[in-house]
């Protein structure tokens, strides 16, 4: 195998274990805080001003969060078998890493969808929680 070719299937390779790492951590943590298993932290989960605002909101937010984790997964195959077909292609190396960081980008329009999704869902519950305490 001629090095340049070696150097883009290693490139390719690790932008394909990066998505999905990245998918399996966002399914995990999104999966386990819907539960209620992960309390609300500074660390990891969805933290917008409307899911922190309280336990209940966490939970909601995540809950919708996890509706949409079907949308990584797709983006996860999506790279593999875009990277696959560029390497088995014979794409460049500036072509694999133009692909790769397309494919970032998707994950990040989705990580933001994610996160307005589950701040509506979070602020919804806390308008749902007000109206009964006031009934």
């Amino acid at each position: 195998m001629n090095p340049d070719r070696y150097l883009t299937t290693v490139v390719a390779v690790i932008f394909g274990i990066t998505h999905l790492g990245l998918t399996i951590l966002m399914a995990s943590v999104t999966s386990r805080a819907a539960a209620g298993t992960l309390a609300r932290n500074q660390w990891v989960g969805i933290r917008t001003p409307s899911t922190m605002r309280s336990a209940h909101a966490w939970v909601a937010g995540h809950r919708a969060a996890h509706r949409l984790v079907t949308l990584y997964v797709l983006n996860a195959v999506v790279a593999c078998a875009a990277l696959l077909v560029g390497v088995l292609s014979g794409f460049s190396i500036g072509a694999i890493t133009f692909i790769g960081i397309g494919l970032f980008a998707t994950f990040t329009g989705i990580s933001i969808y994610v996160a307005i999704a589950a701040s509506r869902a979070a602020r919804s519950s806390d308008d749902n929680d007000e109206r009964r305490t006031s009934c």
